[in-house]
């Protein structure tokens, strides 16, 4: 509570203290007049009120909102409209929220989960019984009330919750639907927090049309999931969480009995007339309290348990999305779709890359990302043709010094010193799940933007440092105490990094701008329009224009065909070459080649190849003939290693990686996760040794450094040992990071860290990213606008003294050239979120 002197609202009520502050504006206690009974006030803000539309909207809603009534939900009393101000009067909970009972209590036993979610869902019923859709269903909106008779507005409250009654019985009750309801005439960017929170929204919540009560169902399911192993089942930043939602199947945790998991899952139902109404929910939850009494609450979890592509995804990709029961129809040779589409689509019929509309202003609640992803905030880099967000708007999870130097911001894997992120979800290539657009190289313009070089061979000059240095890693970064901002490319809505880290491409504006990092001239060597743009190497830039023609811009001006075959797929480079898919015989696969910048073929290997990824000297893809996952040697085209796998996810907002090999460990080694254990295998495809275990696809650690295959058989089998743990791996050591998500806290080797005070809607992430010298270095939070947030930060923390050695903003993207100094890089981070800024530090030296 604050100290605010009490003051009237209109005629009838008086504002007795300040109790909080939201999105749409303060919120107070008080009473009537005429009665000591405390009531609560939701005040809007004046920019809300100015709207005429919102006072239209308030209005209309007026007595939609005041005939809700039910035990489980808070009533709405009054609404208020007096001059400029506009208030709603509801009742006064005072026994905290959901979100507080699980920081608390963890995971739920089934029966009290059950008895719990079987209240809220007749409370979302009454909601919807009366026409309106709450919209933003979480655990902060669910208020608790004492489980004693009272009363609540309509009737006494339930005694308690029978069966799962248990310790610390309450009565819950949904909360702040008027709000929603009264501004979702405003524009996403007007109504910041009204649309919902990504961590529980439903995939159709974004689309044109008006959603529908099964989105509240959904945003349950979530919220059902939450109480059973305390954590979501996806993880991310907003665009990468929106992505999950739509496109992967949620993993179930260990411990959740059936009949509770097949009703989480029809509520899950990606498409909203699979799910079941909230009545049917309730009903179902009612039964579910006596048949699941005595059984034990399920394992926390540290993070969830692996998605899986789903077979039925809601489609961004197709404008006005198909009505029930219609049948849609997707572009030639794409297919029909598996199912009747959502009610829904893009706005404007243009879906956001890499597939999810963003969340403007959406914040998260505690989550925990565990190391290591293949997706990153560069995710595009090459594969969605730019520097994508993992799990958001904005950057995300950089998994990435095990990944190799780039995680990037919005949408594929990030390019390790060997190899920048392929193309893992080709143009043109064969997709999965429903139809989606079939982007190809064939009809379009393609520029080829080479820079002149000084001398010959400059390409790669700064990575010529002895293997010590560990370029293209954090473990390369100076061991310092501050850093230094060196570079700012302000408003970047797309990035591309080169294999390397020599060169970006950055997309501000619509215009895309090519910088040498290797240089001191900061200024772009060049700028021109593209619709996408990769890297042929590490110092040449293809750009894709939507024309008519192909052709090459070199740094003069000048311009020339593009080099090799005319029908290829790009798959990724590594510095000195493209690997693409020669698709002359065959429209859906073909021939994996490589090509250098005159368009000379280095190797070719024969078979069905449709897509893949390059990384690290090795190279991940798919061979449609034999149905395998096939490891390849970038430099010569070998096949190291083949796999059997019919249905391998090359998705590049997934988190796991094909067929489980994971080849961004560094340039002497990979692996290989089966449910038998892993497998990791030496540069030239030998099997070095196999660790029997289950583990996570991608695994839990990050390391700053590349691993030799030695090395990469000790964490595996020291992630055998504890599965639960984060190991933060780096040229010489290793340590062990515990994180706890109820208090948001962490420690490194038994010493705890000192993190930034969280703001009181912040989301706890807390990920390690490897050692630099004694220091860990760690991303701590994601980009947050409110007043009282911390943000995100790459912070170096002392494992000796648990206290910041040095810190920059940002969420971690990769590393990049330091210029003249070859056996250095530089930090590159993201500050602000979607549109906002991509930054690069020089760590100063001790």
């Amino acid at each position: 509570m604050t100290d605010t002197p009490a003051r009237r609202l209109g005629s009838s009520y008086v504002l007795t203290e300040r109790v909080g502050a939201g999105a749409q504006g303060e919120v107070w206690r008080g009473h009537h007049v005429d009665s000591t009974e405390p009531l609560a006030f939701k005040v809007l803000r004046a920019d809300l009120v100015d709207d005429p539309a919102v006072v239209e909207r308030f209005i209309k809603e007026r007595s939609t909102l005041l005939r809700v009534r039910s035990p489980y939900v808070v009533a709405i009393r009054d609404v208020v409209i007096e001059g400029s101000t506009f208030a709603i009067v509801m009742d006064y909970v005072d026994g905290g929220d959901l979100s507080g009972l699980l920081r608390t209590e963890g995971p739920l036993p089934p029966a009290r989960l059950a008895a719990l979610g079987s209240r809220i869902a007749r409370g979302l019923a009454a909601v919807h019984h009366a026409g309106v859709v709450h919209r933003d269903v979480k655990p902060a909106n669910i208020l608790l009330s004492a489980a004693s008779p009272g009363h609540d507005g309509v009737a006494p409250a339930p005694r308690g919750t029978p069966a799962g009654g248990g310790q610390g019985a309450v009565v819950p009750r949904v909360g702040d639907f008027g709000v929603a309801r009264i501004c979702d005439t405003l524009t996403a960017a007007q109504a910041t927090g009204a649309i919902g929170t990504p961590l529980y929204m439903a995939p159709e919540i974004l689309s044109p049309q008006a959603p529908t009560p099964a989105a509240d169902v959904y945003s349950l399911g979530v919220m059902l999931y939450v109480m059973a192993c305390a954590v979501p089942p996806f993880l991310g930043e907003p665009a990468q969480l929106l992505h999950q939602h739509a496109r992967r199947d949620p993993g179930r945790p260990d411990g959740v009995p059936d009949p509770l998991w097949e009703l989480m899952a029809a509520m899950l139902a990606k498409h909203p007339q699979d799910r079941p109404d909230a009545d049917v929910v309730a009903r179902s939850l009612e039964v579910m309290e006596t048949a699941l009494a005595g059984l034990p609450a399920a394992p926390r979890l540290p993070a969830p348990p692996p998605s899986a592509p789903s077979a039925l995804p809601y489609d961004w990709d197709y404008p006005g999305a198909l009505a029930p029961g219609t049948a849609g129809a997707g572009p030639a040779g794409s297919g029909p779709p598996a199912r009747p589409g959502p009610a829904g689509g893009s706005p404007g019929g243009t879906a956001p890359a890499p597939g999810a509309p963003a969340a403007p202003g959406a914040r998260v609640g505690p989550t925990l990302v565990t190391p290591q992803d293949r997706t990153s905030p560069m995710a595009g880099a090459q594969a969605g043709y730019g520097i994508a967000p993992a799990p958001a708007e904005g950057p995300t999870r950089a998994y990435g010094t095990g990944d190799g130097p780039v995680t990037g911001w919005h949408g594929a894997p990030a390019p390790g010193p060997g190899g920048s992120p392929a193309n893992s979800r080709p143009p043109g290539g064969p997709r999965r799940g429903g139809p989606r657009r079939r982007r190809r190289w064939v009809g379009v313009t393609v520029v080829l933007v080479v820079l002149a070089l000084a001398a010959a061979g400059a390409g790669a000059w700064w990575w010529g440092s002895s293997t010590r240095d560990y370029p293209g890693w954090l473990a390369a970064l100076p061991v310092g105490n501050s850093a230094r901002e060196d570079q700012r490319l302000a408003n970047v809505s797309e990035a591309a990094l080169a294999p390397g880290g020599g060169m970006l491409a950055a997309r501000s504006s619509g215009t895309w701008s090519l910088y040498d990092l290797t240089s001191s001239d900061k200024a772009p060597v060049w700028s021109g329009d593209c619709y996408k743009a990769v890297f042929w190497n590490a110092r040449t830039l293809l750009c894709q224009q939507p024309s008519s023609s192909r052709s090459v811009l070199v740094s003069t001006g000048g311009t020339t065909a593009v080099p090799g075959p005319e029908d290829t797929v790009y798959v990724g480079a590594t510095q000195d070459y493209a690997v693409v898919v020669d698709k002359a015989r065959n429209r859906s696969n073909g021939d994996l080649i490589a090509l250098d910048t005159q368009g000379k073929e280095v190797w070719r290997a024969a078979g069905a190849y449709s897509k893949g990824m390059v990384r690290n000297g090795f190279v991940l893809t798919y061979e449609d003939n034999s149905d395998s996952v096939q490891v390849l040697s970038a430099a010569t085209g070998e096949v190291l290693v083949s796999a059997l796998d019919k249905e391998p996810d090359f998705d590049p907002e997934d988190r796991a990686w094909p067929g489980g090999f994971n080849i961004g460990t560094g340039t002497a080694a990979f692996s290989r996760v089966t449910s038998e254990g892993a497998t990791v295998y030496n540069a030239s495809g030998s099997q070095v040794r196999s660790v029997p275990g289950t583990f996570r696809n991608p695994p839990t650690w990050a390391s700053s450094a590349p691993l030799d295959a030695e090395r990469l058989a000790q964490a595996y089998t020291a992630a055998a040992k504890n599965p639960s743990a984060l190991q933060a791996i780096g040229p010489d050591r290793v340590v062990d990071v515990t994180v706890d998500t109820s208090t948001c806290t962490a420690s490194a080797g038994g010493t705890q860290l000192a993190l930034p005070r969280r703001g009181s809607q912040e989301v706890c992430l807390l990920r390690p990213l490897g050692t630099l010298g004694e220091d860990l270095l760690m991303q701590v939070g994601q980009p947050d606008s409110a007043s009282d947030a911390a943000g995100d930060r790459v912070v170096a923390y002392s494992t000796a003294t648990g206290r910041p050695v040095w810190e920059v903003r940002g969420t971690y993207t990769g590393v990049v050239a330091a210029p003249g100094q070859p056996s250095q890089v530089r930090l590159l981070v993201t500050q602000g979120g979607s549109y906002g800024d991509l930054v690069v530090y020089t760590v100063l030296r001790r």
